[in-house]
């Protein structure tokens, strides 16, 4: 009889657990990623810095690269950023984000490949490639490292 009733509560939680599982499917990495990268978009192209920020892992290892150099922490990229395209006058201009390929790396890192398309309000578009380290943190995607040429 105990043996019936302990199986009985494996049993329970079993389904239960596949209850929540089927209301709350996973969102592919890919499609995650790609939701941040066209939240982060269309925050560039709203000129609003802060949103646009909400893509990179707040953390002091985060870092950016370019060909000026290696910029290192969330708060040096958040200043370069700023320092950037905050001047007087200045616009973001439009951006927008393809993903070319996503490599997951296990289930917290995800190697990302895809080009950028900077309008900016007067003048040609920009365009290259970047490269993201993504790092799930908690249920989010966040660029751990970001090489944009």
């Amino acid at each position: 009889m105990k043996t019936t009733s302990v199986l009985l509560c494996a049993l329970s939680a079993v389904v239960a657990t596949a209850t929540v599982s089927a209301e709350t499917p996973a969102v592919p990495t890919a499609q995650a990623i790609k939701q941040t990268l066209d939240a982060s978009a269309a925050a560039w192209s709203a000129g609003d810095l802060k949103t646009f920020m909400e893509c990179y892992e707040r953390a002091p290892g985060t870092r950016y690269v370019s060909s000026s150099g290696v910029i290192e922490g969330y708060d040096a990229i958040e200043a370069m950023y700023a320092a950037r395209f905050k001047k007087p006058g200045g616009t973001f201009g439009k951006l927008t984000l393809e993903l070319i390929d996503v490599k997951p790396l296990g289930s917290q890192y995800a190697f990302v490949v895809g080009r950028y398309h900077l309008k900016p309000d007067t003048g040609a578009e920009i365009s290259g490639i970047t490269t993201l380290l993504f790092h799930k943190v908690g249920s989010r995607w966040l660029i751990s490292s970001d090489h944009s040429s």
